[in-house]
């Protein structure tokens, strides 16, 4: 039932040190190409831009440690918002360039960066209210000869245990935290903007996860990847308690 192939988050954490290199030796080629042009403007141009890009890389490198950090051992190494920013919206996409010259699949990227995701948000130990949490699901979790409309109304379920919708609206009732169900992105985002949660525990693909994760940016998304006995997009499974750890370690439950 589970994928044959998980990847680490180490994967995407060493092909971000890759790609960042790789940055930096592309813009201080550029520097060398460009600083005689400069020099015939004014003789300081070249000595200013590269002080520029000095503190620049040394921005990126010191941001991009403490994110390997705070990934690595889950505690909080004083990460930046603009640090994640870097790796979520930046630094992913150039991976995916890396992966692809070595052939490694995008499924395998996306998975490690999403756990990567998982760490960061570990890391920073959050609380929050039950209102402030959503539980996002994909339709495609629910039964396809289950005749019950549940995006609408998930509460619908009958809980026969043909899916797992049951057992997680079980979980979400134990922390008083809402669910929805989406039938796509479009569905999703709309869902993010009428709730406005300050966290999301989502459950899709790794494709629809990463674009999620960036999409709702700055708003903090849990990925758990769902499990695919029959293919993508049909009666798909996710393993319920790894939402109910998470809620575990991010709701403060009413007393």
């Amino acid at each position: 039932m589970k994928n044959n192939k998980t990847a680490s988050k180490g994967l995407f954490l060493w092909l971000s040190v890759f790609s960042l290199i790789s940055l930096m030796a592309v813009v201080t080629a550029l520097w060398y190409f460009i600083s005689p042009r400069l020099h015939e403007f004014h003789y300081t141009l070249p000595l200013v831009f590269l002080s520029g890009l000095r503190i620049f890389f040394l921005i990126l490198v010191i941001g991009t440690i403490l994110v390997l950090f705070t990934s690595v051992f889950e505690k909080n190494f004083l990460i930046a918002k603009f640090a994640v920013k870097l790796f979520i919206q930046i630094v992913y996409p150039i991976s995916l360039l890396f992966g692809k010259i070595f052939r490694i699949p995008k499924s395998r990227i996306g998975e490690s960066f999403i756990k990567v995701n998982d760490s960061l948000i570990r890391a920073l130990k959050p609380k929050y209210k039950p209102s402030e949490v959503l539980i996002l699901l994909p339709h495609c979790l629910q039964n396809t000869s289950c005749p019950i409309r549940i995006t609408v109304e998930p509460k619908n379920c009958k809980r026969c245990g043909n899916c797992d919708i049951g057992a997680i609206l079980e979980v979400a009732e134990e922390y008083n935290v809402d669910v929805a169900v989406a039938t796509g992105g479009t569905l999703a985002r709309r869902i993010v903007l009428e709730k406005r949660p300050k966290l999301i525990i989502a459950v899709a693909c790794y494709r629809d996860l990463v674009s999620g994760i960036q999409d709702a940016f700055p708003i903090k998304t849990f990925g758990i990847l769902n499990i695919r006995p029959q293919g993508p997009c049909i009666n798909t499974k996710v393993e319920v308690e790894k939402i109910r750890n998470s809620l575990k370690q991010i709701v403060i439950k009413n007393k």
